[in-house]
C-alpha cells in the first residue's frame, strides 16, 4: 500500500512538472515574441492590423485559416514535446531526491539548460536571427553546443530507460538514427540516360542581377567571379531587356516566348483563369521524354506550379499565409527543426523560403533541386535564385568589406549579397558538372529584372520643362518606371556544354527574354500546334552576320508609392495594395479580376529600337525619347534629331492597341494624321 501511494505521489509530481514546464514554455514564447517587437521596425501586430483591409470573405478563406492554424498548432505541439523531454529528463533525479525544493531546483537547472541549448543552437546556425543574441559566445560554438547536447541527451536517455527499460530505449534510438541517416543522404547518382541524343536544358535565373554590376560591363566589379567566368565562356547578348520588371511576368515571357500582351500575365499574382495552361514549351518537351522541373526559393509573387505543365515544382508553399508566417516565424525551436527534411511538410512556408531570409539555406535549396533531376531521362529545369531580392537578408552576416559604403543602404546590401549568390551559383554548377548533367546540356543564365537604387549614374540627363510636372527619370525597385534603364536591362548568356565547345562571343544588338523559347524550339527541333499562339520573340543569333534590328517592348507594373522608396515598409505596402487582391478558396492571393483590367490602363509602356527608347507615360502628356548610348532623354515634341521615332511609335501603337486605356492623349492617332498629311504634301 505504501509503495502504491509513493508511486501515485511520484506520478502526480511528474504531471505537475510537465504542466509547470508547459507554463514556462508559454512564458518563454511570449518573452521572445515581445523581445522581437522591440527590435523590429514594424511589428507583426501592424501587419495583422493591415490585414483587416481585406474583406471578410478573404479573411475567412478556408485554406488561409487552415495554414495559419497548422502553423500555430505545430509551434505549440513542438514546445509541448519539448516539455515532455524536459519532464522525462527530470524523472531519474526525482526517484533519488524526494524533497520538493530540491526537485524544483533540479527542474529549473534542466529546463534552463535546455533553453540555453536551443538559443545557442539558433545563434550558431542562424546568426542573423533576431533571437540569436548568444552569437559570439562559448554557448554558440561547436564545442559548447556539443558538451551541452551530450549532457542533456544523456539525461533524457536516462529518463527514458527509467520509464521503459534499456532494450526498448536503445531499439527506438537505433531506428531513429537509421532513419535520420537515410533522410539526410544526398543523391550522388551519376547522370546516365538511355538515349544521349537529347541535351539537358537549364535556364538559371538570378533575381535582380544588374549587368552593370558584372565585369563584362565594368572590369572593376569583382563581386561575382563565378558568374563572370561563365559569361566569358558563353554567348553574351549584350543589351537584353525584360518585358516587365517582375519575376512572375518575366518568367512567363521566358517560358512562352511571348510578351505580356500575348500570354496575359500583366502583373504578378495574375488571376490564373486569364493564363493559358499548360505551356507549349513544357508540353512539347514532355512529349520528347523530358522530365520538367521548376524551382524557385521565393513564392509570394510567383505562382507557377504543376498546372503550367511541369512534372514537379521545388520551393516553399504558395499561399497568402506566407506573408504572415514568414514574419512571425523567427522562433528558435522552429528554426532548428528547419534543418530536418520533415520541415518541408511541417513548415512548408518556412522551409527553403528566401522570403524568410534569417533561416534560408541556399545550399539546401540547391541540393533539393539537383536531387530532383532524373538520371535516366533528359531534364528541363527552370530555376530561380532570389538572394539578391529585397530585403537583402541571409542567415549569415554579410562581409562588410565586399562592398563600398556610399550612404545608400539598399545598394550596399545588394552589392554585398552578390558574392553570396555567386557562391550559390558556383556550387549549383559544380554539382551539375560532377554528376554528369553538363556533359550534354544547354544552359541559359539570365536575370528577370534589374534593380533601381536612385544612383546618380543611373539618372537620365535632360532638360526638365518649366511650369510642368517634373519627369521622373530615376526610381527605386523594379518594374516601377520604364525610364529607369537599370530596371529593364538584364543579363542573358547562353552556353552549350558538349565535347565540341563553341567559341564564346559577345553579340551586339538588342534582345528580349522572349527570345529564349523560340531559340529552344529551333535548337531542339520542337514545333507549335496550330492552336498555339505564335511567338513574339525571335531566334537568338550565334553570329553578328545573323543579327537583325528588332523592336523590343517593356512595360511597367502597378504604380505603388510605398514600393518606390529607399526603405520598403511591408505594412505600408500591404495597406496600399491589399484592396486590389482577393484570397481564393485554395488560400492563394490573386489580383481582383475587375481591378486587374483597370490597372492595365495605368501602365507605362515603351519600345526599344537600336539605341533608342520611346516611352508613353499615362501621367505625362508628351512622349519621351531616350538615347540609351548617351543616357539622355528628350521630349518628343521638341526633339529635332534623326532618331527613328516614327517607326518606334508605330510599333508601340500596334503592340498595345488592344489595351484598355492605352494612349489617353491620342498620340497614335495624331501620328497617323501627321503621316497622312506628310504623304499628301509630298504628292
Amino acid at each position: 500500500m505504501a509503495q502504491k501511494l509513493e508511486q501515485m505521489t511520484e506520478n502526480i509530481s511528474m504531471i505537475r512538472t510537465f504542466w509547470r514546464t508547459n507554463a514556462m514554455m508559454l512564458l518563454f514564447l511570449v518573452a521572445l515574441f515581445n523581445f522581437k517587437q522591440v527590435l523590429q521596425y514594424y511589428s507583426s501586430f501592424s501587419l495583422a492590423q493591415t490585414m483587416t483591409l481585406l474583406s471578410d470573405d478573404n479573411l475567412l478563406s478556408l485554406w488561409l485559416i487552415l495554414d495559419l492554424l497548422q502553423f500555430v498548432f505545430l509551434v505549440i505541439a513542438l514546445h509541448v514535446l519539448w516539455a515532455v523531454i524536459i519532464t522525462l529528463s527530470c524523472k531519474p533525479w526525482f526517484t533519488i531526491f524526494k524533497d520538493a525544493g530540491i526537485r524544483t531546483q533540479i527542474w529549473l537547472v534542466i529546463m534552463l539548460s535546455h533553453i540555453t541549448l536551443v538559443l545557442g543552437a539558433n545563434a550558431y546556425w542562424y546568426p542573423t536571427s533576431l533571437l540569436g543574441f548568444l552569437r559570439d559566445t562559448p554557448l554558440a560554438t561547436p564545442l559548447g553546443l556539443t558538451l551541452l547536447l551530450t549532457a542533456l541527451c544523456s539525461l533524457f536517455l536516462w529518463g527514458v530507460i527509467t520509464l521503459v527499460g534499456k532494450r526498448l530505449t536503445f531499439s527506438v534510438l537505433a531506428i531513429c538514427l537509421i532513419m535520420a541517416g537515410i533522410s539526410s543522404r544526398s543523391s550522388s547518382e551519376h547522370y546516365a540516360p538511355t538515349d544521349n541524343s537529347s541535351p539537358n536544358v537549364f535556364i538559371i535565373g538570378i533575381d535582380a542581377l544588374r549587368p552593370d554590376h558584372l565585369s563584362f560591363r565594368n572590369p572593376d566589379n569583382n563581386f561575382t567571379p563565378s558568374i563572370n567566368q561563365f559569361i566569358q565562356q558563353s554567348y553574351l547578348y549584350d543589351k537584353t531587356y525584360t518585358p516587365l520588371g517582375r519575376t512572375y511576368v518575366a518568367w512567363m515571357s521566358i517560358l512562352t516566348g511571348q510578351y505580356p500582351v500575348t500570354h496575359g500575365a500583366r502583373f504578378n499574382l495574375a488571376p490564373p483563369e486569364l493564363i493559358d495552361k499548360p505551356l507549349p514549351l513544357i508540353r512539347e518537351l514532355k512529349a520528347r521524354g523530358y522530365k520538367t522541373t521548376y524551382g524557385i526559393d521565393e513564392r509570394r509573387f510567383n505562382q507557377i506550379d504543376t498546372e503550367y505543365g511541369f512534372d514537379q515544382v521545388i520551393g516553399p508553399k504558395i499561399g497568402a499565409a506566407d506573408a504572415i508566417i514568414a514574419n512571425i516565424g523567427d522562433i528558435p525551436l522552429t528554426n532548428i527543426l528547419l534543418k530536418l527534411a520533415v520541415s518541408e511538410s511541417l513548415f512548408p512556408y518556412l522551409y527553403m523560403n528566401r522570403a524568410y531570409g534569417k533561416a534560408y539555406d541556399p545550399m539546401l535549396f540547391n541540393r533539393k533541386v539537383t536531387n530532383s533531376l532524373s538520371t535516366s531521362r533528359p531534364n528541363f529545369l527552370a530555376v530561380h535564385f532570389c538572394q539578391l531580392h529585397w530585403p537583402f537578408t541571409s542567415k549569415n552576416f554579410i562581409d562588410v568589406n565586399s562592398a563600398t559604403w556610399k550612404g545608400n543602404y539598399n545598394h550596399f546590401m545588394h552589392q554585398a549579397m552578390l558574392s553570396k549568390v555567386d557562391v550559390q551559383f558556383q556550387q549549383f554548377m559544380d554539382t551539375l558538372q560532377d554528376r554528369g548533367f553538363l556533359d550534354n546540356a544547354l544552359v541559359y543564365l539570365i536575370s528577370d529584372h534589374g534593380e533601381g537604387f536612385m544612383l546618380e549614374e543611373d539618372t537620365l540627363q535632360g532638360s526638365q520643362p518649366k511650369g510642368e510636372a517634373r519627369l521622373k527619370v530615376n526610381a527605386w525597385g523594379h518594374g516601377t518606371n520604364v525610364l529607369s534603364q537599370e530596371q529593364a536591362n538584364v543579363l542573358m548568356a547562353y552556353r552549350r556544354f558538349n565535347p565540341q565547345v563553341e567559341t564564346a562571343k559577345k553579340i551586339q544588338g538588342i534582345y528580349s527574354l522572349t527570345d529564349i523559347t523560340p531559340s529552344l524550339f529551333k535548337e531542339l527541333g520542337l514545333s507549335l500546334k496550330p492552336t498555339d499562339k505564335a511567338f513574339d520573340g525571335h531566334v537568338l543569333p550565334k553570329d553578328m552576320s545573323q543579327v537583325v534590328s528588332q523592336s523590343v517592348f517593356v512595360e511597367s507594373s502597378i504604380p505603388v508609392k510605398s514600393i518606390n522608396a529607399s526603405f520598403i515598409d511591408e505594412a505600408k505596402v500591404l495597406s496600399e495594395t491589399l484592396s486590389k487582391y482577393e484570397i481564393r478558396a485554395n488560400g492563394r492571393a490573386v489580383l481582383v479580376p475587375s481591378i486587374y483590367r483597370e490597372m492595365i490602363a495605368q501602365k507605362q509602356r515603351s519600345v526599344y529600337f537600336q539605341h533608342w527608347q520611346l516611352a508613353m507615360l499615362p501621367d505625362y502628356e508628351d512622349l519621351i525619347l531616350v538615347d540609351t548610348d548617351q543616357n539622355r532623354w528628350y521630349s518628343l515634341a521638341t526633339y529635332q534629331g534623326d532618331a527613328p521615332w516614327r517607326k518606334m511609335l508605330s510599333d508601340l501603337c500596334s503592340h498595345y492597341r488592344d489595351d484598355k486605356g492605352f494612349d489617353p492623349n491620342n498620340k497614335c492617332q495624331q501620328a497617323q494624321q501627321r503621316s497622312k498629311q506628310l504623304v499628301t504634301n509630298q504628292n
